[in-house]
């Protein structure tokens, strides 16, 4: 029997090396009290310190903070978005806060978890929300609720993706499935640029099988799903658009 819940499931800890030397940005010449502030936390500042600064692959850098490449992405493609945002928009940036630990020699290798050779954690975009039975969507960007669910203990968690409404090319799939754990999605379709986006997090995705999540996470589990490559992203990103889905039969 499958339970859904509305508590997202917590994020892990993650190792960071020291502080940074400031801890505060801001355009010269004008007083911070004028200025929008943007907050990166700590584990982001940390994702661009090992990405950026020290060109270390993903891979290494998840490592190195005790988390999975696929977190690691997100992490760093946040960290990526409010710098952008301070440059472009005259902003003050701020380090502060995050999950994290600090990382010495006193910490452990056994800490660090090891990478998940195949996804747990999967998210199927549903038109309603009836736990495993819950009906598979056409479209990832338009669909109401995403269901996070774990493969192994066939858990399955509610997400109402805020950002159902959003203008055409301005699918930001991350933002929506921010703070939460996800390996890979399973989708009746999905636009390029969103296919792109998370793709370039190190998250998974594969074509949905079936009408609804119980289907298609059978089919999972049993590696009978196709992911997608570039070409297997939707024609159009248009809102609303159905995709046939196979019936059961």
């Amino acid at each position: 029997m499958c339970e859904t819940t509305g508590v997202p499931r917590p994020s892990s800890c993650r190792l960071v090396s020291g502080a940074p030397a400031a801890v505060l940005f801001k355009p010269a010449g004008v007083p911070t009290r004028l200025l929008t502030e943007v907050v990166m936390a700590l584990d982001e500042f940390e994702a661009i310190r090992l990405a950026d600064q020290e060109g270390l692959y993903q891979e290494e850098a998840a490592r190195r903070m005790g988390i999975s490449r696929t977190t690691f992405g997100r992490i760093l493609d946040s960290a990526h978005r409010k710098v952008a945002e301070v440059l472009a928009g005259g902003r003050c940036l701020r380090l502060e806060g995050g999950h994290v630990h600090p990382a010495g020699a006193e910490t452990s290798r056994s800490l660090v978890p090891r990478q998940k050779e195949t996804p747990v954690n999967i998210c199927v975009p549903v038109t309603a929300d009836r736990g495993l039975e819950s009906p598979v969507s056409g479209h990832f960007g338009s669909a109401p609720i995403f269901l996070l669910v774990d493969v192994e203990t066939r858990v399955a968690t509610a997400l109402t993706n805020t950002r159902a409404v959003h203008e055409h090319g301005a699918c930001r799939p991350l933002d929506a499935l921010a703070g939460h754990d996800v390996d890979a999605l399973v989708v009746g379709g999905i636009g390029a640029g969103a296919l792109m986006k998370l793709q370039g997090a190190g998250i998974r995705v594969y074509r949905a099988t079936a009408p609804t999540v119980a289907g298609c996470l059978d089919a999972f589990v049993k590696n009978e799903v196709e992911e997608l490559g570039p070409g297997g992203a939707c024609g159009r990103h248009a809102h609303g658009h159905e995709h046939d889905l196979p019936t059961r039969s």
